[in-house]
């Protein structure tokens, strides 16, 4: 039993480091651009599709496609931000709910039409094989997702208190009234933040294309999971996300390697419901970036 609960403790641990970045972009947008980014999971899903072609077409490893691909997110995410985003906010808050709900489910259908409803897999021979450490096997496909992972969430961390954009990004976040006023383009800096957004997302995608299977209705679960992972750890709150992220990657591993994956995601929503009613803001509470 505690060789199981080890076995669940590193690959959750790792498994949650690949759960903290994509909801770390999900709070990007929203504690930045107070953009509710339900088309997130899109983007986790688009990106693995991207990472497939590159390796069954091209024979491109995902290790190298991830950065044309988080690039390419980038710019997308920013006219994205720019050019639709930005109009829907204009309006009632529920036409920005009901705008990224409609485009999650219309780039969902579309990868399934493009790609019909086949799990399809990338088999990287590169990362294949598993490293042991005594009596425990790590695959190396998800401890190179995790380092990958966590390597760009430190990037974040850098970015946002070590540069100038940062500082920026983080008085818009905490004021984008008086932001302006100082002489700031906070439409510009909305978009940055969706465009960095939306390259969290991919990198996690290229990422999880490397140990799980790619499947488009799965488009809604990564939005959901983003969402999951974000309250539990306070929405807004950056260091929340990978808190969030290492508990339910931690929960569903030890479920799952205890012969109860099928109560997993039961377990991991009570959490949620819980967090709710005991405290609203998320353990690390709610703040702006």
């Amino acid at each position: 039993m505690s060789s199981l609960i080890l076995v669940g403790l590193i690959n959750g641990t790792l498994l949650g480091l690949v759960f903290a970045l994509m909801a770390s972009g999900f709070n990007l947008s929203l504690g930045i651009a107070r953009v509710i980014n339900f088309q997130h999971g899109a983007i986790v899903l688009w990106a693995m599709y991207a990472a497939y072609l590159l390796w069954a077409k091209g024979g491109v490893s995902p290790l190298i496609s991830v950065v044309p691909i988080t690039v390419i997110w980038y710019v997308l995410g920013y006219l994205l931000q720019k050019y639709l985003v930005s109009y829907s906010l204009r309006g009632p808050e529920d036409n920005q709910i009901l705008f990224a709900v409609g485009m999650l489910t219309a780039l969902q259908f579309f990868a399934e039409y493009v790609f019909s409803g086949d799990a399809l897999a990338v088999r990287d021979e590169h990362i294949s094989g598993a490293l042991i450490i005594g009596n425990q096997v790590i695959q190396w496909s998800i401890l190179i997702s995790a380092l990958l992972s966590l390597a760009v969430l430190i990037g974040l961390h850098v970015l946002f208190i070590r540069t100038a954009l940062g500082r920026n990004l983080r008085a818009c976040a905490q004021n984008s009234i008086g932001a302006s006023l100082s002489g700031l383009d906070i439409n510009h800096l909305y978009a940055v933040a969706m465009g960095l957004s939306a390259s969290c997302a991919a990198v996690s995608g290229v990422s999880m294309a490397l140990f799980v299977s790619i499947v488009p209705d799965r488009a809604f679960e990564y939005s959901l999971l983003s969402l999951v992972v974000s309250v539990l750890g306070g929405l807004g709150n950056m260091v929340g996300s990978i808190l969030g992220g290492l508990i339910v990657g931690i929960v569903l591993t030890i479920c799952q390697v205890l012969g109860y994956g099928a109560l997993a995601q039961a377990i991991v929503y009570s959490l949620v419901f819980l967090i709710f009613l005991v405290r609203p803001t998320g353990m690390l509470g709610a703040r702006t970036a």
